[in-house]
């Protein structure tokens, strides 16, 4: 038997120590089962595993380094697995030869692999490009990541790549290939870029020699794959550019692990989030978006199983689970989504079938988001159907136009021709602000000086007062010079617009006055990538969302009531709702009702 060495003090993707994996003990010998018996069990695993195939939707498991210590390495682990994995109809394995120090010979990852291939399990390879006091060297910064200047971490993922290439048909890089590193080395490479470019261009600049060259060197027919976490919002700063590295990669897999969304431990990212990363990357990357990639951490049982719905709507094909020693261990989630399989490879179908629309988000690949990071996650809370896109949507009804949107040098003139057109833009205040003058008379608002902070918890349509149960971030002090302010928030004794509408031609401008969060507001807290803290926009009263929605979904031709907390995907001509609430709700699509359960979903017309 091989023994596989581990070493504590890997992360994941959050920057976050997870605990130190350490050796299992030993286990007792399982009895053998009696002829008869042991029959039926393969028989009934095997036809599980050939189910799987045919479904619309795929389920893997990742296999750490440690997980094929802990539970593949013994003969009697496997047949453990083989029963654990069969209620979820795993189609696929990724076995890890490399996690920082945590090595797994090829020697090994061919024993396994074949074991797995009789019973007509494939599997694939993968790789944590964390550091090892052995493996590569720990970055000079505040995150686990590598150093990537260090000719040892170099040579270190070249050798892994050259190793597994032979072993397996495909190999994926989990999300890790990052850097925030701020060691003299890098410096001086820099040579007076911001960190941010310098880091995309030198990621971008070692796939090619440190995993394309060896790969095709060991075995032309090998596939890459690369994973892209979930903070998308923090891509441009870490070194991940998805307008460049894709087109060095077979296959995308995207990181839809959002967790628990009141709890700090993983950030309060809303579970929204998978989906619109998911889509976000799909229309930067294309077909070759095909996987969704999600954990247990911080997870509920329902929390976990809101994931797998979540990338399924986004359009995903397979649902890698991160990881084998999670399923062993028994986490709630993993029965409650074996429960749900079928029902989500109807969904998988459906969703192929149907053309989306709603409201395109334009963040450009590698734009500035301070002030509305996150923003998509938070209005796809509030009911919007929000479309995130790379490019400009010029062929959009309705676009919402976020700060990240200033990345685009000529933004202002595609603006206006989307107007001529029509279209209906939303714009948030620090968009204005950044874009300066025009944009103020295009939208006919201007900001005022104010100090940071600005929260309401009291909100005007027409007659009615609603208050908020925690109070909304606004973006500015705003004050109309020639728009229609539609609702306004109360401020200190103050009010202040909170969505206003102008004109412009057969098209119209609405200013939402809402910010998410800085740079500023990473830093107060200590949190690196997720949302630092929690926000009033995805439990705003439906008192107050509903007539934002009709505001902004009128263009659309939607009709749309339901509490915050209650996601809208449209499809064509109907609609996919899907709550997140703890208790029932009751949604209104056009003409039609529906009562939802707690986390239930619907389709409507």
């Amino acid at each position: 038997m091989n023994v596989i060495p581990l070493r504590s003090g890997h992360r994941r993707a959050t920057g976050r120590p997870t605990p130190a994996m350490i050796s299992a003990p030993a286990r007792p010998r399982l009895r053998p089962l009696a002829p008869a018996l042991a029959w039926l069990l393969c028989w009934s695993v095997s036809a599980s595993f050939a189910a799987a195939k045919t479904s619309p939707l795929t389920i893997s498991v990742y296999c750490t380094a440690g997980d094929i210590q802990n539970h593949l390495v013994a003969p009697e682990g496997r047949e453990k697995v083989l029963q654990t994995l069969a209620p979820l109809r795993v189609a696929r394995l990724f076995l890890e030869g490399r996690r920082g120090d945590e090595y797994v010979p090829p020697e090994s990852l061919r024993e396994i692999r074949s074991f797995f291939a009789e019973r007509g399990i494939p599997c694939s390879g993968g790789i944590a490009t964390v550091p090892g006091d052995h493996f590569a060297p720990r970055q000079t910064g505040g995150l686990n990541w590598l150093n990537w200047e260090s000719p040892k971490t170099r040579a270190g993922v070249t050798e892994f790549f050259r190793e597994n290439a032979p072993v397996f048909d495909e190999l994926i890089v989990d999300d890790f290939y990052c850097t925030g590193d701020i060691s003299p080395e890098s410096e001086r490479a820099r040579r007076g870029r911001d960190w941010g470019a310098y880091r995309r261009d030198l990621l971008v600049s070692l796939i090619e020699p440190m995993m394309v060259q060896p790969t095709r060197a060991a075995s032309r027919d090998t596939k890459l794959i690369l994973k892209f976490p979930q903070w998308y919002d923090r891509f441009h700063l870490f070194g991940y550019d998805p307008a460049r590295m894709p087109e060095f990669f077979d296959a995308i897999w995207v990181g839809t692990e959002v967790r628990n969304p009141e709890t700090q431990r993983m950030g309060y990212v809303q579970p929204t989030e998978g989906y619109m990363n998911f889509r976000w990357i799909r229309s930067i990357a294309g077909p070759k978006v095909r996987g969704a990639w999600f954990d247990h951490i911080e997870c509920s049982a329902q929390n976990f199983v809101d994931q797998a719905y979540q990338s399924v709507l986004a359009g995903a094909q397979e649902l890698t689970l991160f990881n084998l020693g999670n399923l062993m261990a028994a986490h709630p989630g993993d029965a409650l989504l074996a429960e749900r399989l079928p029902e989500l490879g109807r969904l998988a179908a459906r969703m192929r079938d149907e053309d989306r629309r709603g409201i395109a988000f334009y963040k450009p690949s590698g734009s500035e988001s301070s002030e509305n990071m996150y923003l998509a996650d938070y209005l796809g809370m509030m009911g919007l159907p929000v479309l995130p896109v790379g490019e400009y949507p010029q062929k959009a009804k309705v676009a919402f136009l976020p700060v990240q949107a200033a990345a685009d040098a000529q933004l202002l003139v595609k603006m206006r021709r989307h107007l001529k057109n029509g279209a209906t833009l939303i714009l948030t205040p620090a968009l204005v602000k950044v874009l300066g003058a025009e944009a103020a008379t295009l939208s006919g608002v201007e900001g005022l000086p104010h100090d940071a902070g600005l929260l309401a918890d009291q909100f005007q349509i027409g007659t009615e007062s609603v208050t908020a149960q925690r109070p909304v971030d606004l973006g500015a002090r705003l004050q109309s010079t020639d728009s229609a302010v539609l609702i306004t928030a109360k401020v200190g004794g103050q009010t202040q617009p909170f969505l206003t509408r102008r004109a412009v031609g057969k098209g119209q401008v609405f200013v939402l006055n809402v910010r998410t969060f800085s740079t500023e507001d990473f830093g107060k807290t200590g949190e690196w990538l997720l949302a630092p803290q929690l926000l009033g926009l995805p439990v705003i009263p439906q008192s107050l969302a509903d007539p934002l929605r009709a505001n902004l979904l009128a263009p659309l031709g939607v009709k749309f009531h339901a509490p915050s907390g209650v996601s809208l995907v449209l499809m064509g001509k109907a609609a996919c709702v899907y709550s997140f609430l703890d208790q029932p709700a009751t949604v209104q699509f056009g003409g039609e009702s529906v009562q939802l359960p707690a986390h239930g979903w619907a389709w409507l017309k």
